[in-house]
């Protein structure tokens, strides 16, 4: 039997609750210290509403990554193509940073000192390749590949600078502006690397 509209609703209405109990309490503790009963009684919810949902609160916490990352995936999947120019680096930017909007508490909280570093780990890994491609395609041809590595890396470490300070600061300014500032200081950089 199919479940109806409503259980639907209800199934997604608690999702939604047991996520924003993970958000607050990764805000205030690392996964290592948070358990099923204290997330229940934040979000008020039974325990075993909980585990029809999930084994435990890694598997809640690797669910959610996981959805997240797929997010990131798509957009790269989406604008990133072989004749990759800035336009198609700047939409990638821009639904980048709208993702991250969209998502800023838990993006806030995975980020923090509490958040998962392996995690964090693999979104930089999927950016290095994509800004690589990027990079290539933006620079040079006479430009060493090692001091284009160079450049990606300090590409990365300055946007991750970027998107932690406006998580912080509850992302005050539209995705799209993230986008230009991230993309000005790309051009920037690049402008510079002649030598």
């Amino acid at each position: 039997m199919e479940p109806t509209q409503k259980q639907e609703r209800r199934y997604r209405r608690t999702e939604t609750l047991i996520l924003n109990g993970l958000t607050t309490l990764l805000q205030q503790k690392s996964i290592k210290e948070i358990t099923v009963r204290e997330l229940a009684d934040l979000v008020d919810i039974n325990r075993s509403t909980f585990y029809l949902h999930y084994t435990d609160i890694y598997d809640l916490l690797e669910q959610t990554e996981q959805r997240l990352l797929k997010q990131f995936t798509n957009a790269v999947d989406e604008k990133f193509s072989a004749n990759l120019g800035p336009n198609e680096f700047f939409q990638f930017l821009d639904c980048t940073f709208t993702i991250l909007a969209e998502n800023a508490p838990l993006c806030a909280a995975l980020m923090g000192p509490n958040g998962d570093i392996a995690f964090l780990r693999t979104i930089e890994k999927l950016m290095h390749e994509k800004g690589m491609q990027a990079l290539r395609a933006f620079t040079p041809r006479e430009l060493r590949e090692q001091d284009r590595q160079y450049a990606l890396s300090y590409f990365l470490a300055g946007c991750m600078g970027l998107v932690n300070a406006w998580l912080k600061n509850g992302c005050p300014e539209p995705p799209t502006h993230m986008a230009e500032i991230a993309m000005l200081l790309l051009r920037e950089g690049i402008s510079g690397m002649h030598i």
